[in-house]
């Protein structure tokens, strides 16, 4: 039972290394615009720049519209085929989980 858990442990650690260690060095790397000193230069070069401001506001509001039109769309019909059409709720949830 010892030998399990250390595996799991193990695997675990594996895991979150191969999460954190890219997003650790990208964090690194994007705070050495000078050489040999970390600085948030280029956080305060790019969020200051206009078109980079308005490139994120259009992502955010196409974000805003991408989720209420598919709120419009998914309870709507999530609510008709629970009450209205039970039996072709299997086909429904197979077709979501098509990629």
């Amino acid at each position: 039972m010892k030998s399990g858990r250390f595996w799991a442990w193990v695997v675990f650690a594996l895991g979150a290394a191969y999460f954190f260690i890219p997003l650790i060095a990208t964090v690194e790397f994007s705070m050495r615009m000078r050489r040999g000193a970390y600085s948030f230069d280029a956080y305060q070069i790019v969020l200051g720049d206009e078109r980079f401001q308005a490139t994120f506001m259009y992502s955010v509001v196409a974000a805003i519209f991408t989720i209420i039109l598919g709120v419009l769309i998914v309870v709507p019909a999530a609510y008709w085929i629970r009450l209205r059409l039970p039996q072709i709720r299997p086909v429904v949830e197979f077709i979501t989980l098509l990629p």
